[in-house]
């Protein structure tokens, strides 16, 4: 048996391009939400929450040793820019690889836990929102294998 011929609907030429218009435009939608540098609230609240985290874990008896000798402003002005820096923001991280800046210290894994639970707790004081947050910490999680030794 043959079909009649049949006319493609109008609609039909159209199809792909709106298929094409729907994904670009979800695509695109992803890409218009601020950095997550911007999320976080921008270099000076990152600066803010960095200096002061910092300043905790340096007194805190359970991480103060490894931070014994050093100079407090130097090391925070650099972790603030590595964070900066992870977070897509314009900060220039110059300071050394993870595993070269800490491979000396023998940071155990509850030390790094207590500085990282500083870090979320001045996030917290500083009005940053949990997506930002827990995207940073997400991002920064790679980095614990080269920095606990023990």
């Amino acid at each position: 048996m043959v079909l009649p011929r049949t006319r493609p609907h109008p609609c039909a030429a159209i199809l792909p391009i709106l298929m094409v218009l729907l994904f670009t435009a979800c695509a695109h939608r992803a890409n218009d939400q601020p950095a997550l540098h911007q999320q976080l609230g921008g270099t000076t609240t990152i600066d803010t929450f960095t200096h002061k985290a910092v300043a905790r874990a340096a007194q805190d008896p359970r991480t103060r040793r490894t931070f014994e000798g050093v100079r407090l402003s130097h090391l925070q002005q650099s972790i603030a820019a590595h964070l900066c820096t992870v977070a897509d923001g314009p900060c220039i991280y110059e300071g050394e690889t993870m595993r070269n800046a800490h491979g000396d210290l023998a940071i155990t894994g509850a030390e790094f836990d207590v500085l990282v639970q500083m870090l979320r707790e001045e996030m917290d004081a500083a009005n940053v929102s949990t997506a930002a947050k827990n995207e940073l910490l997400r991002r920064l999680a790679p980095m614990r294998r080269d920095i606990v030794v023990r």
